[in-house]
C-alpha cells in the first residue's frame, strides 16, 4: 500500500489533462490544412489519370486521320494541312503531315499539274489543273516552307533526326529544282553530318551520291502544249502471212509443190489418159473384094 501511494505522483492528471489539450489544439490548428493537401493530391492523380487518358485517345485520332489521308491513294493537299494543324503536338504527326504536304507541293511543281490532279489519256484538265510560272513559283515556296518548319522543328530533337534529314533532303530538292547548286549542296551536306552523327549510312550515302550528282544536268524544260511537234502516225498492221510446211515450196502460178534442198526427189508428175490407136486394116483380096461389092449391089437392091 505504501509502495502505490509512493507512485502516486501530486497533479500527475492535470498534466495528461494538458496534454490532451494541446494534441486537440494541433489537431484543430492543421486538420483543415492537412486534409485540403490531401484533397489536392487526390485531385492531382485523378486529373493526371485523365489527362493519360485524353492523350491516347488524342493520339489514336491522329493515328486513325493520318493513315486514312495517306494509305489507299494520292494525299488530299487539304486533308494533310488540317492534320498538321489540328494534331502539332501529338507527337510527331503533325510534322510527318508537313513533310507529305511539301511533298505533294513539290511533285506538283515537277508533274507541271496542280496538287491532287491525276492525269489520265481520257481525262479532260481544266484551265487551272496546269500549272503556270506563277502556280509552279507559289507550290515550291510553300514546300520549301513545309520543310524548312520541320528542319527547324527537329534539328536539335533527340530521336527526331529520321524527320530532319529528310526535310534537309526535301529543302535540297527545292534547291535544285530552282537551279540553286550551291544551296541544294549545303543541305545535302548537312543531311549528310547528320546521317554519320546517328550512323545512318545508307541515308548518307544517298546524300552523298546526290552530292555527286548535283549539275550533272541540266533542269528539264517544260514546252507548252501547242510547242510540241505532233505524234507519228501508227503504223497499220499487216495480217500475217500464210505458214507453209517446212522444207516445202509452192510454185508460182502453177499450184506445184517443189523439192527442197534436202528433198532431191523430182517433182510428182500429173498423171495422163493411155493413148488409143485405131485398128490397122488389110486391104481386101479379090474375093472379099466381090464379095463385098456383091454385099453392095445387094444392099441397093434391097433400098430401091
Amino acid at each position: 500500500m505504501d509502495e502505490r501511494i509512493k507512485g502516486i505522483k501530486e497533479g500527475a492528471g492535470r498534466e495528461e489533462s494538458r496534454i490532451n489539450e494541446d494534441l486537440l489544439e494541433i489537431l484543430q490548428k492543421w486538420s483543415t490544412p492537412a486534409l485540403m493537401v490531401l484533397a489536392a493530391i487526390a485531385v492531382a492523380y485523378w486529373g493526371w489519370n485523365k489527362y493519360k487518358q485524353m492523350q491516347i485517345t488524342k493520339v489514336n485520332q491522329a493515328t486513325s486521320a493520318y493513315t486514312s489521308a495517306t494509305v489507299g491513294g494520292p494525299a488530299n493537299p487539304d486533308t494533310l494541312a488540317n492534320i498538321a494543324n489540328e494534331f502539332a503536338g501529338v507527337r510527331s504527326f503533325g510534322l510527318l503531315a508537313k513533310l507529305d504536304l511539301a511533298d505533294v507541293y513539290l511533285l506538283a511543281v515537277q508533274r507541271g499539274l496542280a496538287p491532287g490532279v491525276e492525269y489520265t489519256p481520257d481525262a479532260q484538265l481544266a484551265p487551272g489543273d496546269v500549272l503556270d510560272d506563277a502556280g509552279r513559283t507559289m507550290y515550291l515556296e510553300r514546300a520549301g516552307k513545309l520543310y524548312r518548319e520541320v528542319a527547324d522543328a527537329t534539328g536539335s530533337a533527340p530521336g527526331k533526326e529520321p524527320l530532319a534529314i529528310e526535310a534537309l533532303f526535301g529543302l535540297a530538292a527545292v534547291a535544285e529544282t530552282s537551279g540553286d547548286v550551291d544551296g541544294a549542296r549545303s543541305h545535302l551536306d548537312r543531311a549528310k553530318a547528320l546521317c554519320d552523327k546517328v550512323n545512318y549510312e545508307a541515308l548518307a550515302i544517298v546524300a552523298e551520291n546526290r552530292i555527286h550528282a548535283l549539275g550533272a544536268g541540266a533542269a528539264p524544260t517544260l514546252f507548252a502544249a501547242d510547242a510540241l511537234p505532233p505524234l507519228p502516225e501508227p503504223e497499220p498492221i499487216l495480217p500475217p502471212e500464210p505458214e507453209t510446211p517446212t522444207g516445202v515450196e509452192v510454185l508460182p502460178d502453177t499450184g506445184q509443190v517443189a523439192p527442197s534442198n534436202g528433198d532431191q526427189t523430182a517433182p510428182a508428175q500429173p498423171e495422163t489418159a493411155p493413148e488409143t490407136t485405131a485398128p490397122e486394116t488389110t486391104p481386101p483380096t479379090g474375093d472379099q473384094g466381090g464379095q463385098t461389092g456383091q454385099t453392095s449391089e445387094d444392099s441397093g437392091g434391097q433400098g430401091l
